[in-house]
């Protein structure tokens, strides 16, 4: 192979009349010059990677390719002994379409003493997404929201987009009776109660905007949505990986600078103690037998400790020979824990055998 050819064949039946003029099928295409764009890459975790190391786990990392060029190598930043690691990373990198076109995604395993070995890649052209009429740069989203989690990521409004699409497609500009009624090539749409639903009100975006994004979802255009792509291994082409859950937004320069990108990162765990104080405890069951007396009576204690955690177990003092099964006591734990509040789950880290990283 010495290149590569894009391009779109059309078949155009002659006119019965036996004129030259031929239909013009193809209309509004893209300029052809290099477009500048700002390229961010999201990936937010592999699934089932093949293992690499006697052990059986793999110590994964990420390299970005943009061509044959490196753009990112992530090795600092390798996540030991897991064969489903939780990235949550975001590289953001410039590309010149359809020049630079080929972005690669490796995942690596790291090695301490020997070169790291290539668990698997994966490729995406660029050229193809940018080009597409589904519009592929940028998912679109179910909501327009000005602030919050679900703030808007694209560089282009809704309305500047559906006039855009309506343009690319041969049909009318949309035509807005007010901020809640729209007409896009003879069908009426509105804004109802039910779309102020989709996120707190105070995040909403203007009216209009929320119109026009109802309208866009009703076209055959790319969603909002996470890829779940396979990974492939040069060496074993044919044999799958494992999988990696990624997705790319293309930003053309001339349209403006994106907003701000989407933290993606994993979240930690906020630090936590419980504070236990115990003063006393009362019908504890006598089982033992005074030696001279022979009267029935209990040494007691407490003990206590977080499930699965790893941490020291605590003990109260003693309440000897207690003859009513009442001990008395004026104690106090405290038990450090990491809990994330948003999942609802406590936090335990583990080593899987003493030489773990």
């Amino acid at each position: 192979a010495v290149g590569q050819f894009k391009g779109v064949f059309c078949i155009y039946p002659l006119p019965e009349d036996g004129s030259d003029d031929l239909p013009l099928m193809l209309q509004h295409v893209p300029s052809s010059k290099p477009q500048k764009c700002i390229i961010r890459v999201y990936v937010i975790k592999c699934e089932e990677l093949q293992a690499q190391d006697s052990n059986g786990k793999n110590d994964p990392y990420l390299r970005v390719y943009l061509g044959k060029e490196r753009l990112v190598n992530d090795k600092d930043s390798y996540i030991p002994n897991t064969l489903d690691p939780i990235f949550g990373k975001m590289f953001e990198i410039k590309a010149t379409l359809p020049i630079e076109h080929k972005l690669k995604i490796q995942v690596m395993d790291w090695d301490l003493l020997s070169a790291d070995d290539l668990i698997g890649e994966t490729t995406i052209d660029l050229e193809d997404r940018y080009l597409t009429k589904f519009r592929a740069t940028c998912g679109l989203s179910k909501s327009y929201c000005i602030d919050g989690t679900n703030l808007w990521r694209d560089n282009q409004r809704p309305t500047d987009l559906l006039e855009q699409i309506c343009k690319r497609r041969g049909l009318p500009e949309p035509v807005y009776q007010d901020a809640r009624r729209c007409q896009v090539a003879g069908q009426q749409y509105f804004l109802t109660a039910g779309d102020e639903l989709v996120a707190p009100k105070e995040e909403l975006g203007p009216a209009k905007e929320r119109l026009a994004l109802k309208v866009l979802n009703h076209f055959d255009l790319v969603p909002e949505h996470l890829e779940l792509r396979p990974l492939y291994n040069p060496l074993r082409p044919s044999l799958e990986c494992g999988k990696i859950q990624m997705w790319v937004d293309i930003f053309p320069e001339e349209l403006g600078f994106p907003p701000p990108p989407i933290n993606v990162s994993p979240r930690k765990p906020d630090k936590y103690e419980l504070r236990i104080i115990i003063w006393n405890v009362e019908e504890v069951p006598l089982e033992e037998a005074a030696a001279l007396t022979g009267e029935m009576m209990s040494d007691i204690y407490l003990k206590g400790w977080l499930r699965d955690s790893g941490e020291k177990k605590h003990k109260t003092d003693v309440h000897y020979r207690s003859l009513d099964g009442e001990g008395n006591f004026n104690w106090r734990w405290i038990m450090p824990f990491e809990y994330i509040p948003a999942e609802k789950m406590m936090v335990i880290n583990k080593k899987e055998h003493f030489y773990s990283l």
